[in-house]
């Protein structure tokens, strides 16, 4: 099975990049560059993961977080952030139930394990659209 993923980035450099890391990996990739963005997108368009930054102009990453787990509760999200680890954000976020975090600051290769082990767990737990 060929997933789906939603990456949701206000910086073009790091929607490119990730999305061009994951096809490599045999991914099938949309972005995004608003909360707006993503949440039309999501009722048009179903997808596997999606990898949401945090801090997005706009309705914000948490605001997206909490509208998709009202919406679409199994769907993973895994929060993408430059800024650290942030024991608030972090709180937050699970709070929320996102999946996990990749930082953006990670190394290329620690970024693809995490991703593939968000989404190994995914599938092992039947979460999907």
């Amino acid at each position: 099975m060929v997933y789906k993923i939603l990456i949701v980035d206000d910086e073009e450099a790091v929607r490119d990049l990730f999305s061009e890391l994951l096809k490599k990996e045999g991914y099938k990739t949309n972005t995004c560059a608003t909360g707006e963005e993503t949440l039309e997108l999501l009722k048009k368009e179903n997808f596997d993961v999606v990898l949401l930054d945090i801090k997005l102009p706009g309705v914000s990453g948490l605001e997206v977080l909490k509208n998709i787990r009202d919406s679409y509760s199994n769907l993973p999200v895994v929060m993408i952030t430059g800024f650290g680890y942030d024991e608030d954000l972090i709180s937050k976020t699970k709070q929320l139930g996102c999946s996990g975090y990749i930082g953006k600051n990670m190394p290329i290769s620690q970024i693809i394990t995490t991703f593939k082990q968000f989404v190994k767990s995914a599938k092992e737990s039947g979460s999907n659209t």
